[in-house]
Parts: structure tokens; C-alpha cells; sequence
């Protein structure tokens, strides 16, 4: 009997383990607090009202060896100790995002999986060799443990890999900002202006300069930005389409709200999208595009609009490039800021609404 009620009592002291980092921070650490997680959470719960109603039972018998009321609650153990393991389960095949891996094809989580099952097999085992002991509880303990320790682990890699692809984006996001041909073009209006308009030529010229710079000043940093200075290279990019007279368009702004900040290069792609698929599309120059920022609610809306015709003329490689750039922009808001990108496209043109928490968002 003493050696059930010490197995318990390890069995609680290692149960402990993977629930510390709720105790000490509110939730685990290297992690969010998803459905996976909580799953876990309740399954050691159960294991740990389990575990304390078999160490009263043991306790009981103990004490009045001759009633063998304490059977009663060991029995009822049984019951939280069900529920626990199906919970783990439900971990096991919970995914990362909260998605059952129900569908074809998804990954199998193997270590999870041995790691639930060794331990309790193998306190089985040791319990049919020496059957005075007690170690089942023992064994589901240190699986749901073991279990937390993948988690953890997978968790971090999934991080990694996250920031790897952040970073990959970031060199595909400055390949497509400085696109040789829209330099070309450029350099061919400075060209042409310096003959014709000296002053404008030197103007554009300034205006290049300060957009490559902001661009790779943007992506050798992470740091927030006043909008006053995404809307300085705003400016500058559209500068320089305007400085070939074949380009035209029209640019307006309605700023209900500019003191706030926002990651680098997150609206002015959106424009320069707007410009380049949308109001250059429009004949006789009749195209244009409007940015608004507004508060709403909890949020800082930015409302890029332009009237063109959208991605329906666009080739393929066109297309698969402007998708790149609004993936890369979504990745950033929503890694940098807690912010989202939403595109809508219609018949009188499209409309980009960029997000970012007002908390986010304060200067």
C-alpha cells in the first residue's frame, strides 16, 4: 500500500512539471494559448483529480483497513482517468492552428504518439512482473509530460520555420520593390527632363534617391514607423510615375488620422499595386486613387481605393508577382503588428483595407 501511495505522489510531482509555465506566466512558454495546449491542460487535470482521488482511497484503506471504503473511490477513478486519455488524444491530433488532422494527407505527429503510449505500456509491463506496484498513473504522468516536451518542441521549430519564410519574403518584397524596368523608366523621364526641365529632373532624381533608400532602410529593420513617414515614400513613388508624362493619373488623400505608426513598406505596396493594376489601366488618364486612414473602433483602418480594372488583363507571371508582393505586405502586418490585409476586387475597381490594433498603432 505505502508503495501505491508513493507512486502517487511522484506521479503528481512529475504531473506538475508541464503545468508549470500556466502557474508561473498564464500560459506555456514558447507557445499561444491554442486549443491544442488547452487540451493537454485538461487532460493532466483529470490525471491530477484522479491521481488525488486513488491517493485518498489508498489513504483511507490505510487508516480503516477493515471497511474498505477507500475501494470506492478508487474505483471512481476510473472515470477521470477515461476522459483524461481521450483528451490527450484530441491534443495528439490537434494541430497547431486548432484544425483536427482529419484531412488526406496531413501530418501524422509520430513522437507525440510514442511518447503517449511507451510509458503507460511500459508501467503495465513493469506492474504484471512485480504486481505489488503501482505505476500505470506513474506511466500516464510522465506521457502526458513527455507529450508537453514535443509540443514545445514542435512549437519552436514552427517558429523558425515561420521567421525563415519572413525573412525569404522580405528579400522577394525588395526584389519586386526595385524592379529594374520601373528604374529604367525613371532614369528615361530624368533623362528626357533634362533637356526639356532641368529643375524637375534634379527633383526626380531626389525623389529616386530618397525611394531606394527608404526601401532598404524598410527591410534592414523591423521597427515600427511614424504614417507620416510611410506617407513621405508614398509621395516619392508617386513622384516619379507622374515624372513620365504618359503615366497619368490622379493620387488624393483623406487623413482623418496620422499620428499613429505601422510597419515599413505595408501601405506603400498597396499603392503602388493600386497605380500600377488599377489607375494606369484607365484611359485618357482618367485614373486614380484614393487613401484614407480613419479610426474605427479598437482598430486603424487604412483604405487604399483605385478605379481600375483589376488583375483581368494581367499575364500569369503578372499576376503570380502582385500576389507575392500582397502575401508578403499580409505576412508583415500581421507578424509585426497583430494587423490584416483584406483586397476586394469589383467592376469599378479595388479596394485594399489594411487593419492595425489602435494599441499597436500608437505613436
Amino acid at each position: 500500500m505505502s508503495a501505491s501511495i508513493m507512486s502517487d505522489i511522484c506521479s503528481i510531482i512529475i504531473l506538475f512539471l508541464p503545468l508549470m509555465p500556466y502557474y508561473l506566466t498564464g500560459k506555456p512558454s514558447g507557445h499561444i494559448n491554442h486549443r491544442k495546449q488547452n487540451f493537454l491542460l485538461y487532460a493532466s487535470l483529470l490525471h491530477f483529480f484522479t491521481l488525488c482521488l486513488r491517493l485518498t482511497g489508498f489513504l483511507i484503506n490505510a487508516s480503516l483497513p477493515e471497511t474498505g471504503s477507500g475501494n470506492l473511490f478508487i474505483t471512481a477513478a476510473v472515470v477521470p482517468s477515461l476522459f483524461s486519455a481521450i483528451l490527450l488524444g484530441l491534443c495528439i491530433l490537434c494541430s497547431e492552428n486548432g484544425d483536427l488532422r482529419i484531412p488526406k494527407g496531413a501530418e501524422i505527429p509520430v513522437d507525440q504518439i510514442i511518447c503517449a503510449v511507451l510509458p503507460p505500456v511500459l508501467a503495465l509491463c513493469f506492474e504484471i512482473i512485480f504486481p505489488d506496484l503501482s505505476l500505470f498513473d506513474l506511466g500516464w504522468s510522465v506521457a502526458l509530460h513527455l507529450v508537453q516536451n514535443c509540443i514545445t518542441a514542435d512549437s519552436e521549430k514552427q517558429i523558425k520555420k515561420t521567421e525563415q519564410r519572413l525573412d525569404r519574403g522580405q528579400a522577394a518584397l525588395m526584389t519586386l520593390q526595385m524592379r529594374p524596368h520601373f528604374i529604367f523608366n525613371t532614369l528615361s523621364a530624368i533623362a528626357a527632363l533634362c533637356r526639356t526641365d532641368p529643375q524637375a529632373a534634379a527633383e526626380t532624381i531626389e525623389n529616386l534617391s530618397g525611394y531606394l533608400r527608404a526601401n532598404i532602410d524598410a527591410l534592414s529593420g523591423e521597427e515600427r514607423i511614424p504614417f507620416d513617414e510611410e506617407l513621405r515614400h508614398i509621395r516619392q513613388y508617386i513622384a516619379l510615375e507622374q515624372a513620365d508624362p504618359a503615366r497619368k493619373f490622379r493620387f488624393d488623400y483623406e487623413l482623418d488620422i496620422r499620428s499613429f505608426t505601422l510597419p515599413p513598406l505595408t501601405v506603400q505596396p498597396i499603392v503602388e499595386n493600386a497605380v500600377k493594376h488599377g489607375a494606369l489601366t484607365c484611359p485618357n488618364g482618367t485614373g486614380r486613387v484614393l487613401l484614407t486612414t480613419e479610426t474605427l473602433g479598437d482598430y486603424v483602418r487604412i483604405t487604399v481605393l483605385d478605379n481600375g480594372t483589376g488583375t483581368g488583363d494581367l499575364t500569369e507571371l503578372q499576376k503570380k508577382s502582385r500576389g507575392i508582393g500582397i502575401e508578403n505586405t499580409r505576412k508583415r502586418l500581421e507578424v509585426l503588428c497583430g494587423g490584416s490585409l483584406q483586397i476586394t476586387e469589383g467592376k469599378d475597381g479595388t479596394k485594399a483595407v489594411i487593419l492595425i490594433p489602435a494599441k499597436e498603432a500608437e505613436g
